[in-house]
């Protein structure tokens, strides 16, 4: 299982952003990644299960939006052969038939998804995060609100406190 963590602030210190995306890294071994974004940051601890190359490491960009997601999505690959007509994709990554499906489908994308999952998706022409996990929970998500107002999420809350 993956570690997410987004914020939509920049006022939050880099170092103490790491610190708690930090606590998490055991969910997450094989590779870290924290990326800023237009209005905050981004934050992914790999564990490599699904598109094992280099390639498959998160998060996956689409012009300038970009998703993290702990997740599985069942039934990928026909999705992504019918996506390929107008996609092209780097990876064998279950998750990288995201943004794909965010650009053709816009929120409804959540209804054709057969799967677990917690995801944040940075929209950059809304300048603006979408967190969202699987109806049940199976993956979980957890969001708190900074001292300036902005939202942050992470795959534990461990990772949210003292932010």
């Amino acid at each position: 299982m993956c570690s997410i963590m987004a914020v939509e602030s920049k006022t939050i210190s880099p170092a103490l952003l790491a610190e708690g995306f930090e606590k998490t890294l055991s969910r997450g071994p094989d590779m870290s990644r924290i990326i800023k974004t237009k209005t905050g940051y981004l934050c992914f601890h790999r564990l490599a299960i699904m598109g094992l190359a280099p390639e498959g490491m998160q998060p996956f960009f689409l012009g300038e939006d970009a998703v993290i997601c702990n997740g599985e999505l069942y039934g990928f690959r026909p999705v992504r052969e019918k996506l390929k007509e107008k996609y092209s994709f780097q990876s064998e990554s279950d998750c990288e038939i995201l943004l794909p499906l965010y650009r053709e489908y816009g929120l409804e994308m959540f209804k054709t998804l057969d799967a677990e999952f917690a995801l944040i998706l940075y929209d950059a022409k809304k300048n603006s995060l979408i967190a969202a996990r699987d109806p049940i929970g199976i993956r979980p998500l957890y969001y708190g609100r900074l001292s300036d107002g902005k939202m942050a999420f992470a795959s534990e809350p461990k990772s949210l406190l003292g932010l």
